[in-house]
């Protein structure tokens, strides 16, 4: 059976008031041939970096007249400002070739599902990077809004719930999504006797549409076939009545997963998640952890980066596509506030993220022709080679 495709969006006014944003820029560079090297682009995708609050609605990226008009801020300006006004919205240069759009009010209600909206997407983009979520985020966002489960894609459901599985130290092999056979997951639990197969069918339903008995006898009949431990059938909804009987009577070979289960299972990922990033940044974990890099020269989980000044983080854990780093403080080795160096501070401690207040904050990690570099809240992230790292912050 054909899964169902997502309803409407329930943030269709937010879009449609992006449309008008974009349509005013447009509209106006064009009367007044601003509109070369110009274009709009979404937030999330452009910074590719975890929201806060406040967020702009919409970025106009521009190596030309446009952004140049807006930076002097000439009569043309000020006509631009005047219309986006009217609509509740302002412009303001982020730099010499971007600026971005904000809500008037932004302690409105509107703001708040403009948050809600980015947040989803960020949400959305977590699913699709990581086989295992190592801060916890994604999982507890699910674990507080299951009726989510349903705003993903049917893809993006099955690789919600591989990932679940993923974070609490399963083997997990997604299929390939359509051809797959009937199976959509494929998970190994070590055991004292070998690995113990799972194999899983995934149905994303709305609420209101239960899993019938022909999923689920369906799936029964290719754990037979491939000889597996067991089949599990997870469904963002639930089963009819006759389906719990029938999958009762095959001695716990064939077993069911509602929604409310799925819900738990974030739960308990989030909080392990949690646990663990508590248990890397606990001073008999810390210590061991600088005395180690204080006594090496450079070391992999020593990273540098930053915007302006030079900012040091340790990297506490990773998967293939994402990090969590603590930020720890740094001293002036030269110069002063303006232009100088400055050094690690290795004595055990983390200084709070200024971006949302936290001791951990969340990067994404990428690897290119043998390099890590790792990049969150709009700033790259790399090993540090050992030596003072420099800044100016006039140029």
């Amino acid at each position: 059976m054909k899964e169902e495709s997502p309803l409407i969006t329930p943030d269709a006014h937010l879009e449609a008031l992006i449309e008008v944003v974009r349509g005013i820029t447009e509209n106006w560079a064009k009367r007044h041939d601003l509109w070369h090297d110009s274009a709009h682009r979404d937030p999330i995708n452009h910074y590719n970096s975890e929201p806060g609050e406040g967020v702009p609605i919409l970025l106009l990226c521009s190596d030309g007249p446009a952004i140049t008009s807006i930076e002097w801020d000439d009569e043309y300006a000020q006509e631009l400002r005047e219309e986006l006004e009217r609509a509740g919205v302002y412009i303001e240069l982020e730099d010499r070739a971007t600026a971005c759009y904000y809500l008037i009010d932004h302690k409105s209600t509107l703001q708040k599902e403009f948050d809600q909206r980015a947040r989803w997407q960020w949400t959305c983009k977590l699913i699709e990077a990581d086989s295992a979520d190592v801060s916890g985020d994604l999982y507890q966002h699910f674990a507080s809004f299951p009726e989510d489960f349903h705003r993903l894609p049917h893809r993006d459901f099955e690789k919600l719930v591989s990932s679940v599985f993923a974070a609490r130290g399963w083997r997990t092999e997604l299929g390939p999504g359509s051809g797959d056979g009937g199976v959509d997951l494929r998970l190994w639990q070590t055991d004292p006797i070998g690995d113990l197969l799972t194999l899983v069918q995934i149905k994303r339903h709305a609420a209101h549409r239960p899993v019938h008995l022909e999923a689920v006898a369906a799936l029964e009949a290719h754990v037979n076939r491939e000889g597996a431990n067991r089949g599990l059938v997870v469904t963002s909804s639930r089963f009819l009545p006759g389906v719990h009987t029938f999958a009762g009577r095959q001695s716990y070979r064939l077993q069911l997963a509602e929604g409310q289960d799925l819900q738990a299972w974030c739960l308990y990922a989030a909080q392990d998640q949690v646990l663990a990033r508590n248990r890397a940044l606990a001073l008999d974990s810390m210590l061991p952890l600088m005395q180690e890099l204080r006594a090496a020269v450079t070391h992999p989980r020593l990273l540098v980066g930053g915007i302006n000044t030079p900012s040091f983080c340790v990297l506490l854990r990773e998967t293939r596509s994402s990090a969590l780093l603590a930020r720890i403080p740094s001293f002036l080795f030269s110069g002063d506030i303006h232009r100088g160096q400055r050094m690690p501070v290795l004595d055990g401690s983390v200084v709070e993220d200024p971006f949302d207040g936290s001791k951990v904050f969340r990067a994404q990690r990428s690897e290119e022709n043998g390099r890590v570099s790792y990049w969150a809240h709009r700033a790259l992230y790399w090993q540090w080679d050992g030596s003072p790292q420099g800044y100016d912050t006039w140029d």
